[in-house]
Parts: C-alpha cells; structure tokens; sequence
C-alpha cells in the first residue's frame, strides 16, 4: 500500500495521508496517518511521529475481529526502514468502523526520513479472528 500525502483546506493546512481505497477479505478498507498526534504545528519539533488509522469503508451485518500489524513495504530502502511490527487487535461493527490512531512504531529519524519522501511504501498484514 502507498500513503500519499494531502493537506487539510484550514486557514493553516495540515498534512496528513491515506491510501486508495483496496479490498482485503472481501470489504473495501483505507489506512490514514497522521504526524505527532494532529499537533497545532509539527514542523515547529524536530522530534515527529506517525500515527495510523484502519478504516472499514464497506457496510457490515455482524461484528468483525481483526488483528493488524504494519510491516515495510517492497519499494523501501531496506537499511532504513526500520518498522518494530506491533500487533493490534479492534473489533469492527455497524457502528464502529474506525481504530484508534496507533503509533507507528519507528524512531524519530526514520519518521522524517518518511515524510522526505513523495509517499510512504508499506505492508498491512489482517487476519480476521473467527469467533467461539
């Protein structure tokens, strides 16, 4: 998947990404990120962070388990792409179809080596849970 860059229409824009829309076990799904939590002003820090979102565009019946975890994409320098896989776990329904922003899990200097670049190469890795 590839994270694009865009920028919010406020009197002072905010950068933010998200992916196309793809499908992965039969729903349409979008990841978005975010720099340092949605801060007033990032580029004032030189300490940067990305947080995540997993977004569930398709309609749903029943409740959906899902585990999750990011991984480097194929296009990145392999050197410098230092993603620690963190595994969550968000349960999806009618009515929540949104995780919580999640930390990506690598250091400062790998995140402005990210934002540097024209759009972000990764891997998203699903399983869905089947339920007792």
């Amino acid at each position: 998947l590839i994270l694009k860059p865009f920028r919010t229409d406020d009197f002072v824009a905010k950068l933010y990404f998200e992916t196309s829309r793809f499908t992965a076990l039969q729903y349409q799904w979008q990841v978005r990120a975010r720099i340092n939590d949605n801060i007033p002003h990032p580029h004032t820090t030189a300490i940067r962070s990305l947080s995540y979102q997993l977004v569930l565009k398709s309609k749903i019946s029943q409740t959906m388990d899902l585990k999750f975890f990011i991984l480097k994409g194929p296009h990145g320098d392999p050197s410098t792409s230092q993603i620690q896989p963190i595994i969550y776990h968000h349960e999806f329904n009618q009515n929540n179809t949104e995780t919580e922003y999640l930390k990506l899990p690598i250091s400062s200097q790998e995140c402005n080596r990210m934002l540097s670049s024209s759009s972000i190469s990764f891997r998203l890795l699903m399983v869905q849970l089947d339920k007792p």
